[in-house]
């Protein structure tokens, strides 16, 4: 996501259907909440008697976004969910797939040992060549693919699977377990966005033969989905919800908050300028709506 990820807190809601009679029977349908946040200086307690030009700023980014970006945006943030369902079927992995200690990542809470790994060094790691040499730029020219298919130029595909890769893996979901690796920040995005544009060629010439390998139909969907799985999973998600007749709206909301310590400086008249910027928690929320 915008480079922010998850350190305090993480919930997930589950909220009914509301109606609200102040706005004419309006139907609000929240399927899914994620809210993140990350300190970024100080304490993480917030007082509850905040002055009301303390209270959150929101941003919501779908809004500032031109339109040709809105398209990406909403494939990224179906992404986070697939992401998600990654670290879980790699939790369940072996150890020596992974090299996650699950005995020594027990040792300390998730909100410790992201902030730990996310402020060392990056390493380099002992994982098997394939993953990291074969795996990791696979990976990345899907959401490098994924991007080109949203209509993103290329150069822009390849930012976004450098965004994806580094911020959003590297030193977001997969710090929760590891310190981030040198061949990953990389090879990720820059042999997966070369490795890309050649997945995006092929794709435009299966577009040539109409969809079709050796006459087969089949044989070309199956194509196209290995030559843009994340794109093509994300569609069909928006799809499933369509047949369900759930029209989703999924927005990002960046959201910040006051540093507990810095509110006494606001009450002795000294300048907020610091508060309002560096001594603030900053974070986002992933609405699906």
């Amino acid at each position: 996501m915008l480079c922010t990820y998850p350190h305090n807190q993480i919930s997930y809601q589950r909220i009914k259907k509301v109606e609200n009679p102040s706005v004419h029977g309006m139907h609000v349908w929240a399927v899914l909440f994620l809210s993140f946040t990350i300190p970024l200086f100080g304490d993480n307690t917030i007082s509850s008697s905040v002055p009301k030009d303390y209270t959150p700023t929101f941003i919501n980014v779908n809004e500032e976004l031109p339109t040709r970006y809105k398209s990406v945006v909403e494939d990224s943030l179906y992404l986070q969910l697939i992401m998600l369902s990654s670290i879980g079927a790699l939790a369940m992995m072996p150890e020596d797939i992974t090299n996650w200690n699950a005995a020594k990542l027990e040792e300390k809470s998730l909100s410790q040992r992201w902030k730990e790994h996310v402020t060392t060094t990056p390493v380099w790691d002992n994982d098997n060549w394939a993953i990291n040499y074969i795996g990791h730029p696979i990976s990345g020219a899907w959401y490098y693919t994924m991007g080109r298919n949203d209509g993103l130029s290329i150069g822009e595909s390849a930012a976004l699977s450098a965004l994806m890769s580094t911020f959003v893996w590297e030193y977001g979901y997969e710090a929760f377990a590891e310190v981030p690796s040198i061949q990953d920040l990389i090879v990720t995005p820059l042999f997966g966005s070369i490795l890309g544009e050649g997945m995006y060629i092929l794709e435009g010439k299966l577009d040539q033969k109409g969809g079709e390998v050796f006459g087969s139909r089949a044989l070309g969907n199956v194509s196209y989905f290995f030559l843009d799985p994340l794109g093509r999973i994300t569609d069909g998600m928006k799809n499933a919800l369509l047949f369900f007749r759930i029209d989703l709206d999924v927005t990002m909301s960046i959201q910040t908050y006051p540093q507990f310590r810095a509110i006494p400086h606001h009450l002795t008249g000294e300048p907020t300028d610091s508060i309002l910027y560096s001594d603030r928690e900053i974070g986002f929320i992933i609405t699906f709506r």
